[in-house]
């Protein structure tokens, strides 16, 4: 027995009267007056979303940071002595002081290898932020679906070791050793990449001084440091 195909006539007007099925028209304008209420929403958010998003990847960078820090100097044993040779006279009094520019040199490679292995490992959960903290309701905070935020790419990270000098007490000087960190990532969120610029300082190293300090020129790296 030969097979017989129907053939559906296409939804047309007749007479000016809709032949289709009558719940079509009504899904359809609901359809698109729901796509027009999630862009206007979505361009509202936005400004939102970024500023959040910003603020929460500038916090994880300096959290990481720091740790960064904490785990190079372990990992190579640093501490003041490693970083600055002090030379005393016959009375105890500080006679010179000068940097070792091989060992911070070493020093800020472990910390940008690190660092920009964290970033590019980095966990997307970490950056989420969930619809509930995106009304301000303060109980709703931390609620409901998060809306993914990623990195998409880690740009320049530099390092720069910095010497500074000041009062402790009588007749002594704290000497501290601060690295200077300049990170740069792209943030990937719903619409956009946003670039994200952080810098920070992280105490290194330190120690006090007895006695008067002279006034001597220390370089920790290229651009080098002083009192």
């Amino acid at each position: 027995m030969p097979a017989r195909f129907l053939r559906r006539a296409p939804l047309r007007l007749r007479g000016g009267r809709w032949r289709g099925p009558v719940w079509l028209p009504p899904l359809l304008a609901a359809a698109g007056f729901a796509i027009l209420l999630l862009a206007v929403v979505s361009s509202q958010l936005r400004p939102v979303i970024r500023t959040m998003a910003v603020s929460k990847a500038t916090n994880l960078i300096s959290t990481l940071s720091a740790a960064t820090v904490d785990d190079s100097l372990a990992d190579l044993q640093m501490e003041y002595a490693s970083f600055i040779t002090l030379r005393t006279d016959q009375e105890g009094n500080v006679a010179s002081l000068s940097g070792d520019i091989q060992a911070s040199s070493r020093f800020k490679r472990q910390v940008i290898d690190g660092l920009v292995n964290r970033l590019e490992h980095l966990d997307p959960d970490e950056l989420g932020i969930p619809l509930g903290t995106l009304t301000g309701r303060l109980l709703l905070a931390g609620l409901g679906p998060e809306i993914r935020v990623g990195i998409q790419s880690v740009g320049d990270v530099t390092a720069q070791l910095e010497s500074d000098f000041s009062a402790a007490g009588v007749n002594q000087t704290l000497h501290r050793i601060t690295l200077d960190l300049t990170i740069t990532i792209h943030l990937v969120i719903p619409g956009e990449i946003v670039p994200v610029t952080v810098r920070e300082q992280i105490p290194v190293a330190e120690t006090v001084l007895v006695g008067e300090v002279p006034s001597t020129y220390i370089q920790l790296d290229a651009s080098g440091s002083g009192p």
